[in-house]
């Protein structure tokens, strides 16, 4: 498959790889990322893309678009269009079939198809129909006439919208949340939220068997939440685990 390397359309210093670190908004896709990026060498210009978007295939194909064959494309084909995978509006990179139409922004495209945690315990797999509604939004479909695509665990027990993790973040984001490396109260609270909500959660001798189910409930919810936000935006976990426990709870 053909790969293609994408720069910034104003300087010729070339790209200049990124880690993971604080979240950003793509130049590319306009969608948000925390992992590793691609930033334009000029050191006054904020040009940025997902790993993704600067290093894409020209042409792809997806298990749940079989009849689509995807071209990538800086702007959509005509306005307004959504993504197929995640229902959230497409402005700028996309990859588009024009036979049939369908649209899927380039992390879209990339998402991991299972993902699990180090000791196997959970597991979660990328779908295209899910059994039961989301734990977020409590619907089945995205939008009307609209599915999306959703992360659901291997007994359908804990399923989640592609569209509404993205929502949930990008809202906190906006919020200033995940503005902790410049905001010392946030980065206090983020550490508190994550002695109290975090996964080593000390149990009390005196803690009812009802409130030991309820913290065991969430270390797994708050687990699935962690790996989905992963692959999803590109691996933040370890960059801002506190931060996703705290929103979790909130």
């Amino acid at each position: 498959m053909e790969t293609t390397k994408r720069g910034c359309p104003s300087h010729a210093e070339g790209m200049q790889r990124k880690p993971a670190g604080a979240p950003y908004k793509c130049s590319g896709c306009q969608e948000m990322g925390f992992g590793s990026s691609y930033q334009c060498g000029n050191m006054d210009c904020n040009y940025i893309l997902h790993e993704n978007c600067a290093n894409g295939v020209s042409h792809a194909v997806h298990k749940f678009l079989p009849d689509s064959k995807l071209e990538f494309y800086e702007k959509p084909a005509g306005h307004p269009r959504y993504c197929d995978g995640c229902g959230k509006d497409v402005v700028g990179f996309v990859y588009h079939c024009i036979r049939t139409s369908h649209d899927l922004h380039p992390c879209c495209l990339n998402l991991n198809e299972r993902i699990s945690d180090e000791e196997g315990g959970v597991t979660l797999e990328l779908c295209e129909k899910v059994p039961s509604k989301c734990v977020k939004c409590k619907r089945i479909s995205v939008e009307k006439g609209i599915q999306g695509w959703s992360y659901v665990s291997s007994e359908g027990k804990y399923c989640y919208h592609v569209s509404c993790v993205k929502k949930l973040i990008l809202e906190k984001w906006e919020k200033g949340y995940f503005s902790q490396q410049t905001n010392p109260a946030m980065a206090e609270s983020s550490r508190v939220a994550e002695r109290t909500n975090g996964l080593e959660i000390v149990q009390s001798g005196t803690v009812s068997r009802r409130s030991r189910k309820m913290k065991k409930f969430t270390k797994i919810a708050v687990l699935v939440f962690k790996l989905i936000v992963s692959a999803i935006f590109g691996n933040p976990i370890i960059a801002i685990a506190g931060l996703v426990e705290a929103l979790f709870s909130g």
